[in-house]
């Protein structure tokens, strides 16, 4: 399965997004919100949870969520806990297992 709105993906999650407050720090035209709004809608749109991360020389949390269908998004997540779209996409190889999900 493919994501319905993955062309639109950028509009549609800064449309979801921006009802949070946005810190300074984040990156003017980029969509942002809070991190437990942006992971609870990567969850519930596209069954996405977080598959790993690395700390940035910035500061940030660069984080990696991918689906078992290959969708893929990756956030900077800010120590204030704003979270901000780097990526979309599909195809991410190898996929997580649905096991992986199983009890989560």
């Amino acid at each position: 399965m493919t994501r319905f709105l993955a062309p639109c993906l950028p509009a549609a999650l800064a449309l979801a997004l921006s009802c949070g407050p946005v810190r300074a720090e984040a990156p003017a035209g980029i969509p942002c919100a809070e991190r437990s709004m942006a992971t609870s809608q990567l969850h519930e749109l596209y069954g996405e949870r977080r598959m790993g991360y690395g700390l940035a020389a910035n500061g940030s949390v660069i984080e990696l969520f991918a689906s078992p269908n290959g969708s893929f998004t990756l956030f900077a997540t800010f120590p204030e806990g704003v979270s901000c779209l780097i990526a979309t996409g599909q195809s991410w190889e190898p996929p997580p297992e649905p096991e992986y999900y199983a009890g989560r």
